[in-house]
């Protein structure tokens, strides 16, 4: 019997377990990047004194430089893990010009466990069917399970003794080999995680063929820029300076030498569901010698093995098309491969070409009445003839493809479900597994894989969002209420109740659930939990019960209970329906279709009218119950603007030109029914712009400088604003031993 002693940090409800380099609050995980636990490791070591930023850096990044503004930005989410109040900080002091003190009072533990050597696996306690017991039966001239007598001479029991020792040995192998199989899936590797940069503002990157270089993105002062880094020694060069710009997609040649990258629309990359429309340029990989080669390129493209041929997608929203292009490397002879017609779209930022050249994988949207979702095809490279790939329902639009180098398979950049985090799949060719590489509370929203290093270069982004409230009247004093990690409150639901509770989406484990809970964040109450998705909550207009989009049913659709979360209830039954609204006067519902058009049903049930035609989402009513307002796409610039119609469906009125690259931008009317308020993000930082009714110029109503709103409401009297506002840093991260 050993001795294992195990010291910890305790304070407050955090314990630090160092051996394990673990945070724990109230004894659950908290989800730390490698370099902000060591941060708080540093400060609490040095509790009750100034670690000042020079020692820091030092102690972070011993063997690079980085500016300040990185090790500002780490203790600042720091402290949003931690739930620190932004204006009393009570764990981690800022020294002026001078660095950081961790103030709360730290209480160091150390336990000691009696540890027992596990006992000898013996053939009793074996797995059955031990290959290794079978075989040493076979050899020893026994069956299986017959005792050998201990009737022999002295040579005898020798050869006994030899043979248990054999026994034993065998058995030992055979129970390593079963207990090794046994704790992975089929085929499964250990991948080596190593974060790369610490910028935070990485959006898009590249990793070349033989795994020595990374191109990547990254976003600084509103503007973004090219840089390449070398791997081994972390240098890197600009060799795209900043701009108004956005890169969509950024690829190495096969042979390394060039990269290629599409290049559009200044307020950044959408989600990959519809458009991300741009340009396409190769330069060499030094930066220079810039060319133009493809406009209305669609999201990423994927090289031929040969070197010698490019894929793409192209949507053309006005003839309700979208297609699988084919070009010379140099841009030339374009042509269409494949060509389906909407809502079964290709997805523009998920398309791979196979090692052997002879398929091009592609992600599309499968909508049918008996089973939406979202599928992954392979699509012959000579004839363009379309079959699937896989059997795996991707209910998330996978966001990129990229094959391994032996044509065994294919990583997938996907959700599990709808607006969950992006996480890295292994998807088997041929064959129907699929399962994930890596499984962790990050949001992966990038992918490129050096096939022949088999490193797999990810932007992986790290966010923290919580709910936040407001007088209206002075929206500085927005005070956080709720400080959860991993659990993104707000983001696709939230709302107000006549009594001024908040109801709000929350996740709850891996599924998204209705919560509410108080103004302040007191009395949180779970609302659901049946292990389906649900999100978009709205009230009726008496207050009394909330609808929702729920998957309960199998497919998604609008649900009516009471506020207490009792008697839920079906409301519609087509296939795939969200953001339910009721109009103020209680007689309309307003909902998102499957083919993400509106429609409108009766309150009190009945038939439902479409409203509109081209693409909408996100509608939101007029206080006086006269005017949708809701994100429609502009099929000439691949943008969602705002538009404005009548309840009754007559035609849109007013469309306004303020774009956005996201179909899943928040709107909403102001208390006073005169303006479309909506967020605008700049600098890493959102706030909240409102567009009068009239026509009249925008007007900008927060001030705030960091942090970005993913969704706000303001209460029924108008005189407090809830909002969903959070930090998200993103970074390059290599992972080895892809196989």
């Amino acid at each position: 019997m050993n001795q294992q002693i195990r010291r910890y940090y305790e304070f407050s409800h955090f314990r630090i377990d160092i051996r394990e380099r673990v945070l724990l609050r109230d004894g659950r995980p908290v989800p730390l990047t490698p370099k902000l636990f060591d941060t708080l490791l540093v400060l609490i070591e040095h509790r009750q004194t100034i670690v000042t930023r020079d020692e820091l850096l030092k102690h972070l990044w011993p063997d690079s430089f980085v500016e300040e503004g990185n090790l500002t930005q780490n203790v600042s989410m720091l402290r949003k893990l931690l739930g620190e109040n932004p204006e009393l900080h009570q764990y981690i002091e800022t020294i002026p010009r001078r660095g950081y003190k961790f103030i709360a009072e730290v209480k160091e533990v150390t336990e000691v466990n009696e540890v027992t050597e596990p006992p000898l696996p013996t053939p009793a306690n074996l797995p059955p069917s031990d290959p290794g017991l079978h075989s040493l039966s076979m050899l020893s001239g026994q069956q299986p399970g017959v005792a050998v007598s201990t009737g022999r001479s002295g040579r005898g029991k020798m050869i006994l003794a030899l043979l248990g020792l054999a026994v034993l040995a065998v058995s030992l192998l055979g129970y390593a080999a079963y207990k090794g199989v046994n704790s992975r899936e089929p085929g499964a590797t250990t991948p080596q995680v190593n974060r790369l940069t610490y910028n935070g503002k990485a959006t898009r990157v590249a990793i070349s063929p033989d795994g020595r270089y990374v191109v990547q993105a990254i976003i600084d002062g509103g503007q973004q820029s090219l840089w390449l880094r070398q791997v081994a020694t972390a240098s890197e060069i600009e060799i795209v300076p900043p701009a108004n710009v956005s890169y969509i997609s950024v690829t190495f040649s096969t042979d390394g030498q060039f990269v290629y990258f599409v290049r559009g629309y200044q307020n950044g990359p959408s989600d990959g569901s519809f458009s991300d429309r741009g340009t396409l340029y190769r330069m060499s990989m030094l930066g220079k010698w810039e060319k133009r080669l493809i406009s209305n390129v669609d999201g990423h493209i994927t090289l031929s093995p040969d070197g010698q041929s490019l894929a793409y997608i192209r949507q053309t929203f006005n003839q309700g098309k979208s297609a699988l292009m084919i070009a010379k490397l140099d841009g030339t002879d374009e042509r269409e491969l494949a060509v389906r017609k909407f809502p079964d779209n290709f997805l523009p930022g998920a398309v791979a070409w196979s090692p052997d050249g002879r398929i091009i994988a592609c992600a599309t949207n499968n909508f049918t009445a008996a089973d939406p979702y979202r599928g992954i095809v392979a699509i012959s490279a000579a004839d363009g003839m379309e079959r699937p790939l896989g059997v795996k329902h991707w209910y998330g639009s996978p966001r990129r493809l990229a094959w391994l180098g032996d044509g065994s398979g294919l990583l997938v950049l996907s959700p599990e479900y709808s607006r969950a985090p992006n996480q890295i799949w292994r998807l088997d060719y041929p064959g129907n597994g699929a399962r994930r590489l890596i499984s962790d509370l990050s949001d992966y929203t990038d992918l490129s894989l050096a096939v022949t290093a088999g490193s797999l270069a990810v932007v992986r982004a790290d966010r923290v969002v919580n709910l936040w409230v407001a007088p209206s009247e002075d929206v500085a004093r927005a005070r956080a209420i709720t400080s959860g990690t991993g659990r993104e409150d707000g983001i696709r639901g939230l709302t107000w109740t006549p009594d001024n509770r908040l109801v709000y989406r929350s996740m709850a484990g891996e599924m998204p659930q209705i919560w509410i809970s108080n103004a302040d964040g007191s009395s949180p109450k779970q609302l659901t939990s049946d292990g389906n998705e649900h999100f978009d909550p709205a009230l009726t207009p008496d207050g009394q019960s909330i609808i929702w989009s729920s998957s309960a049913a199998g497919h998604r659709n609008i649900w009516r209970m009471n506020l207490d979360g009792s008697n839920p209830r079906q409301v519609t039954a087509g296939v795939n329906e969200w953001y339910p609204e009721y109009t103020q006067d209680g007689k309309w519902l307003v909902y998102v279709t499957m083919t993400h058009s509106l429609a409108r049903m009766p309150a009190t049930g009945g038939e439902s009218v479409r409203l509109t035609n081209g693409l909408s989402w996100r509608p939101t009513l007029s206080p006086d119950s006269q005017w949708i307002a809701f994100n429609r796409l502009d099929e000439a610039s691949g943008q969602w603007m705002i538009a404005v119609m009548p309840i009754d469906g007559g035609g849109v009125l007013k469309i306004f030109d303020i774009p956005s690259p996201s179909i899943f931008r928040a709107i909403r009317w102001t208390p006073d029914g005169k303006s479309i308020a909506y967020p605008v993000s700049t600098d890493n930082a959102t706030n909240i712009w409102c567009q009068p009714l009239d026509g009249s110029p925008p007007r900008r109503l927060t001030d705030f400088s960091q942090q970005i709103i993913f969704d706000f409401a303001w209460s029924r009297d108008g005189a407090r604003l809830a909002l969903s506002r959070g930090i998200v840093n993103s970074d390059v991260v290599i992972i080895g031993n892809i196989r």
